[in-house]
């Protein structure tokens, strides 16, 4: 006995109301776009919701149901289909029976629509003629009777959604979409009944609410998604919102709240990432609660990390807490929290790579730490090895280190050599770029899972081929990453056009020792990825001046997919001293000055002198030691220098195949 008083037990595991029905818990996954399914649900969106029901999630909003066919995309589905019942039912009913509960969001992307959808050509509707911060493209202003069909749309989708099973609706007003057009003075600049003040913005989302209601009854939940700050200066601030939630409140019974934060127009705050504050909208999820007790509100933003999501609930900030993507990369999480097993949680990193980075460019959502997400009816748990092997695996960073644990959780023996004297190799480079610092979750989460599988690990380990001969092992996996290319090597249109005469300054070597840079540098960049922002982030808080030189049309062209490059750009401006040269290559370099020449046309060169060091980012190239050549399994950037995300699928589905040879 201590003395002290026993802790209060946290209110994260209690069960709560939310209009006609009632959650297990607190933790929920908010509404995202995933695309496993075209028009209707599938067995696959399915599969994905099951797996963290089982894993003790409360609480699902399936995301992005549209409800006019001006509205609908490839790869999403229609909530106006009456054909979208029977996959309703059979995804209702399958979530049901693993004790969770689940919503639908009903929405239209208004301005953010493209103007040619699935079956053709179509008008792009928002509430005034203006350009979609999202696609560039033209708006027409929506009539009456665009308005009066879209609210007849929005009723017709929910009773349908209630047909198909759905515990209730989430009507989708926040994002930057048509609703949330309406609301905002941003994007509505109508002066007729639904413009101007207020009352007039608020008119079509309080029809679209009186239409459901009146539609689904009394005895069905209906719920919002909405803005609690647009984090604009001429746009709503965060007293706006609470009195917009006041105003639609008093049209129609709202049984929960679910909030979000921003728009199109700093799309960062949709999709936050990792160089966004962890519990980013905090503030604001708080204020909404206070202003509005009596009915559920959805934390979104609001908890400091996954193991602090009991204090969200306990300090009264919100009554659920959403933990999307973290369940996205630990279907596990609620169970987990439940147990006290907190440090067994595989954390989300937040660098919307697999999720948001894969769904952008059309492609099936997944995750960075779990490539299993969205493979679930693939991808199921895997027996121990009824024969155990004996396994070496060559490199430490993330592909070796993930492939160790996988084959070591199958029960094989596992062997991890590094010749560096530090496991993680570009992982802790990573780590240390300004805003992906998050990236440490995942080295910590990696070096945990080694010991506690017991991985026989040795860095500062050169291994030969008379050690690779003697070492006791049946198998050998290759995943020693990869080096900066050689500049100059590229084929094609690079950023130099031959190799340099003097010595340039391999980027890591950069990021060593940045205080011996100097004041005024210059990086060229061939490679244009996240890994070259994350050098250029790095060195920008040792130099006064960074001259940014690229064969691109655009500074880091492959950076965008993730939501997060406005930020990015904001974070380079901010410093002062970045000046970028798009469409130059480097003519030459005489050990003090550059010499580019514009590749638009053949306009005199341009001379950058007086520099105190050039440092040169090219596309990685693989490192094979030579020891190890002809070895029959190579993963990671060892195969082909790319991403984290490829480094940890290699590793995961190498478990897979191992398994399935027997």
């Amino acid at each position: 006995m201590t003395g002290l008083p026993a802790a209060p037990p946290s209110s994260l595991f209690t069960p709560l109301r939310i209009g006609t029905f009632d959650v297990r818990n607190r933790l929920m996954q908010a509404a995202h776009s995933k695309q496993y399914s075209d028009r209707v649900e599938s067995a696959r969106e399915t599969a994905y919701f099951v797996r963290r029901a089982r894993g003790g999630c409360a609480l699902f909003v399936a995301g992005n149901h549209f409800v006019h066919p001006s509205g609908s995309i490839r790869n999403f589905e229609d909530a106006f289909r009456p054909e979208s019942v029977a996959a309703n039912r059979r995804m209702t009913a399958a979530v049901h029976r693993e004790g969770a509960r689940i919503l639908v969001q009903l929405n239209h992307h208004g301005a953010q629509a493209q103007p040619d959808g699935p079956d053709g050509p179509r008008a792009v509707y928002a509430p005034s003629r203006l350009l979609s911060p999202s696609t560039g493209h033209a708006t027409r202003a929506a009539s009456r009777r665009d308005i009066a069909e879209l609210v007849d749309g929005w009723a017709r989708s929910a009773a349908l959604a209630r047909d198909g099973g759905f515990d209730g609706v989430e009507i989708h007003m926040a994002h930057g979409y048509l609703l949330h057009q309406f609301l905002s003075p941003l994007y509505n600049a109508r002066t007729d009944e639904y413009g101007g003040d207020v009352e007039g913005r608020t008119r079509f989302p309080r029809e679209v609410l009186r239409a459901v209601r009146s539609r689904v009854g009394d005895d069905f939940t209906v719920g919002i998604r909405i803005v609690a700050n647009e984090f604009h200066p001429d746009g709503l601030d965060a007293a706006d919102c609470r009195a917009i939630i006041a105003a639609l409140r008093a049209e129609a019974r709202i049984d929960f709240l679910d909030l979000a934060a921003g728009g199109y127009h700093n799309v960062h705050y949709v999709f936050p990432s990792s160089a966004m504050p962890v519990a980013w909208l905090r503030e604001e999820v708080a204020a909404v609660k206070a202003a509005n007790p009596d009915v559920p509100v959805f934390g979104v933003g609001a908890a400091a990390s996954v193991e602090q999501a009991a204090e969200v609930v306990d300090s009264g900030i919100a009554d659920m807490v959403a933990l999307t993507r973290a369940q996205l990369a630990d279907p596990d999480l609620a169970r987990k929290l439940a147990e006290g097993r907190a440090d067994e949680i595989q954390h989300c990193i937040r660098l919307n790579q697999g999720c948001l980075g894969r769904g952008s460019r059309g492609l099936p959502v997944t995750c960075t730490v779990n490539p299993v997400a969205g493979r679930e009816r693939e991808r199921g748990p895997r027996a121990k090895a009824a024969s155990p092997s004996d396994w070496l695996v060559l490199g430490g960073g993330p592909a070796g280190m993930r492939a160790a644990i996988e084959l070591a959780r199958d029960g094989h023996r596992v062997r991890l050599r590094e010749r560096a004297p530090e496991l993680g190799g570009q992982l802790r480079y990573a780590a240390r770029v300004p805003g992906r610092e998050s990236v440490g979750l995942l080295l910590a989460d990696l070096l945990r899972d080694l010991r506690a599988l017991g991985v026989d690990v040795r860095t500062g380990v050169e291994t030969s081929a008379e050690e690779l001969q003697r070492l006791p092992a049946d198998r050998v996996v290759i995943a020693t990453g990869a080096r900066s290319g050689a500049v100059g090597e590229l084929a094609g249109a690079g950023a130099w056009a031959g190799p340099p005469a003097h010595e340039v300054v391999d980027p890591l070597d950069a990021l060593a020792h940045p205080e011996r840079l100097g004041d005024r540098i210059a990086v060229v960049d061939a490679d244009g990825t996240a890994y070259a922002s994350g050098v250029v982030l790095s060195l920008l808080p040792a130099v006064r001046e960074l001259h940014l030189v690229t064969p691109f049309e655009t500074v880091f062209p492959h950076i965008g997919a993730g939501y997060d490059r406005g930020l990015l750009l904001e974070r380079l401006d901010a410093h002062g001293g970045v000046v970028p040269h798009v469409r130059h290559r480097v003519t030459s370099f005489d050990g003090t000055g550059v010499v580019l020449r514009d590749g638009f046309h053949s306009a005199a060169p341009h001379v950058l002198e007086s520099l105190d060091a050039v440092v040169a980012i090219e596309p990685r190239t693989a490192v094979i030691p030579a020891a190890a050549a002809g070895a029959p399994i190579v993963i990671g950037d060892a195969l082909s220098p790319r991403n984290i995300d490829a480094a940890i699928h290699e590793a995961v589905e190498l478990a897979y195949r191992v398994a399935d040879e027997v």
